[in-house]
């Protein structure tokens, strides 16, 4: 090449070596910051008021939830309510309280602390205490016959706190036709139950409640307070307490190979307290290749709580833990108790009780580039206990790439919010 062909050729490479940081380095600045919308504070009264459990989307993307508080009724939380169920329809965001929970002198249910299930309509949820017993409820609220009526809700069956559990403080999953769901009290040696509610052959007549696990409180767990997922009929689930270490456990249960016979728990793994974690409050997720996805509110390398994974083995018999991220108590948030959900990516999505403002973190984890490599976590949002929410006492639900949660304190009235996160 000629010299003065290379001089040209050397002119043109400088630039392009200069261009090319600059152009990374502004797509880079132009990446948008995740926002936060707080779509609806709550006021209290027949409004609803703090709400502590999860969302669930409907096919028009009207998000449907509980309220701790609130509502019509005098009778709990000192006067200021027994709670609601409630709808906040898009584009505006508009509330309708679908019930108001009455309390327990009328057999109706109080103090909901889940999510929702939704199915053909109807929404099913439990309440922590009011029923007959005073020990908590299973309900069904029926969508009206025409539209703008009132919706109806069942009792469809009341917690007696004793064989039969107590006090559920976790949501539904439909088994078939049944309801499965978890007590954190009551049962046998009054450490929870795992409880199946069969539809009744009369119709409006309760459901039928069978007991398909007690735990002892011994290394088989004891109180769960999350609920379940289901796979291949087999259940999984957490406890918050018992397992070997007594520091809480993931555990299986496989129904029977007979009808009418014993279904069998098995603990895939009981945390320690250390470094794997301690006290999952809330319950798993499946990802990829059967992988299981949680969160514990103690433990990990801080001891500010983790996120971690279970690994089944390729016969299924073993399950490998993987903590993938160890909270620090900082920026990035402390005592993950609520959760994860999962994206098409692989990108891991939830909340934490404390952040740097003390009241709560939305956050992002993305898996490593290269099998083995580090889980990156990423604030996405840090609430101030203002009129952005605070106190995030549940986990996301992940809609089209939004993530819509709920916040029991903070918002315009400091009653809780419903909020979206667009990362």
């Amino acid at each position: 090449m000629p010299q003065k062909n290379r001089a040209a050729f050397a002119g043109h490479l400088f630039l392009i070596l200069l261009v090319v940081p600059v152009l990374a380095v502004s797509a880079m600045a132009a990446a948008p910051a995740p926002i936060e919308n707080v779509l609806y504070s709550f006021p209290g009264g027949g409004s609803g008021a703090n709400p502590y459990g999860g969302l669930v989307a409907d096919s028009t993307g009207a998000l449907y939830g509980t309220t701790g508080g609130g509502g019509g009724s005098t009778q709990c939380n000192l006067g200021s309510g027994c709670g609601t169920v409630f709808m906040l329809s898009p584009p505006a965001w508009t509330e309708t309280v679908l019930y108001s929970f009455q309390g327990v002198n009328t057999g109706d249910g109080a103090g909901p602390q889940s999510g929702l299930v939704l199915k053909t309509g109807a929404l099913y949820g439990t309440t922590a205490s009011g029923g007959a017993f005073g020990y908590g409820t299973v309900f069904k609220l029926t969508p009206p016959a025409v539209a703008g009526g009132a919706w109806t809700e069942s009792v469809l069956y009341s917690f007696k706190g004793g064989a039969d559990g107590a006090n559920p403080a976790s949501g539904l999953i439909f088994d078939g036709t049944a309801l499965v769901g978890t007590t954190p009290a009551g049962g046998s040696s009054s450490f929870g139950t795992v409880f199946e509610l069969t539809p009744p052959k009369k119709k409006g007549a309760a459901w039928p409640e069978s007991i398909l696990y007690n735990f002892t409180g011994r290394g088989d767990g004891g109180k769960p307070y999350a609920g379940l997922v289901l796979k291949t009929k087999v259940l999984y689930g957490t406890t918050l307490d018992g397992g070997p270490s007594s520091q809480g456990a993931v555990f299986t249960l496989t129904p029977p190979a007979v009808a009418g016979g014993t279904w069998t728990e098995n603990v895939i793994y009981g945390f320690t307290g250390g470094t794997d974690g301690g006290k999952p409050y809330s319950g798993v997720i499946f990802g990829k290749a059967g992988v299981l996805y949680g969160t514990t509110g103690l433990g990990g390398t801080g001891g500010y709580g983790t996120v971690f994974a279970l690994t089944p083995s390729k016969t299924g018999s073993t399950w490998t833990e993987s903590v993938l991220y160890s909270f620090g108590g900082g920026p990035d948030g402390a005592y993950a108790r609520y959760g994860v959900v999962v994206d098409a990516k692989g990108n891991l999505y939830g909340t934490t009780g404390v952040g740097t403002g003390n009241s709560g973190v939305v956050f992002e984890l993305t898996p490593p580039v290269q099998k083995g490599g580090v889980w990156i976590e990423t604030p996405l949002w840090t609430f101030t206990g203002g009129s952005d929410g605070g106190a995030a006492t549940a986990g996301v639900a992940l809609d089209a790439g939004v993530l819509y949660g709920t916040t029991s304190l903070g918002g315009q009235y400091a009653k809780g919010t419903v909020f979206s996160v667009t990362p």
